[in-house]
Order: C-alpha cells, then sequence, then structure tokens
C-alpha cells in the first residue's frame, strides 16, 4: 500500500475550510488566502492576527510546532478583548461543524505552559506563556472557576475548555486536543 497521512482540516477565522493531508501546507495556504480576503474587504482582521484551528488532536509540543511552521503561534490571550475575540470564533466554529475531531469536547491547546514544565514538582510552577521568542509573562488571565488545579500533580499545559464558556483550565501535556493559532498578518 502507498504512503497515507492523517486527513484533518484547518478552518480561520473567515469560515474558510479545507481538507488536506498535509497539515503544513494547509495552514499556509490558508493564510495567503485569508490575507487576500482581508485585504478585499471579505473578511475582518481582528487586530494585526487571526485565529485558525487545526483540526487534528495532538500533544501541547505538536500543536506548539503545528502553528509555528505555519508561521503563527500557538494562541495567546492577552486581555479581556481577546479572549472574547477567541470566544465568538470559537462559537461560530461550533455551532457550524459537529463532525470536527474537535467536537464533541471542544478543548483547544493555548501557548500556557508552566515554567520548566519537565521538571519535578510541576504544581509549585506558575503559568507563562511560550512563544518562538521565548517566556512570556501573562498580563491577564481567564481561568475557570477552581483553576489551574494540577490535578493528578500532572498538568502542566493549558486548554480553552468549551465545556466552560471558553475558560482555561490546566490539563496534562500528553492529552489529545485540537489546536487553536494565532496567525499575524
Amino acid at each position: 500500500m502507498g504512503n497515507s497521512k492523517d486527513q484533518s482540516d484547518v478552518t480561520l477565522f473567515n469560515n474558510q475550510r479545507f481538507r488536506d493531508t498535509d497539515v503544513m501546507f494547509k495552514l499556509s495556504l490558508l493564510l495567503l488566502i485569508s490575507s487576500h480576503l482581508v485585504a478585499s474587504g471579505k473578511a475582518e482582521m481582528v487586530k494585526n492576527y487571526f485565529y485558525g484551528i487545526v483540526h487534528k488532536q495532538v500533544e501541547w509540543k505538536d500543536a506548539f510546532t503545528l502553528c509555528q511552521d505555519a508561521g503563527g503561534i500557538l494562541a495567546t490571550i492577552m486581555s479581556p478583548d481577546e479572549s472574547q475575540e477567541a470566544r465568538e470564533f470559537l462559537n461560530t466554529e461550533k455551532a457550524k461543524d459537529s463532525e470536527s475531531p474537535c467536537f464533541p469536547e471542544f478543548q483547544f491547546w493555548l501557548a500556557g505552559q508552566r515554567q520548566n514544565v519537565d521538571q519535578p514538582n510541576l504544581c509549585n510552577r506558575t503559568f507563562y506563556w511560550k512563544t518562538p521568542e521565548g517566556e512570556q509573562d501573562m498580563p491577564f488571565t481567564d481561568w475557570s472557576t477552581g483553576q489551574p488545579d494540577c490535578g493528578w500533580e500532572v498538568e502542566g499545559c493549558m486548554q480553552l475548555n468549551g465545556g466552560h464558556d471558553f475558560k482555561w483550565d490546566d490539563i496534562p501535556c500528553d492529552a489529545q486536543l485540537c489546536a487553536l493559532c494565532k496567525i499575524g498578518l
């Protein structure tokens, strides 16, 4: 038999959706298409970036790489306005697509990670945004009630939880979630 790759979808905020076997090619193509749609006035740009979903469940480190390889980053949420923008984007996606592997859980990786996540005493460490440029403080937080709780003493990464009104929750870094990317224009 020939080579086969997992099929996954990527959706961007402008509701363009494509199916392909190569997630990186698809994200790059959607970045180009979205740039054109924004420039032509057919889509709205949120500040100088837009959100995209990788419709493939992966571990946190793979989500980080997928977004970065596509010219973006695993999503950071730096303000209440950005939190609301991400929530609106994801609610739109949730309403229109129940066949995505991101459903029914509707949980997405964010760039949040505990400092020195691979070291002992994980639960004693604070969260920060991990970007290609390094660690960034969190000027804003939007945790679900009772979070972060470092459940099972292994929750070192951060998700955006659709089951809790898209509030943040800590989760083990090897969980399988879809990625929310933030792609700059």
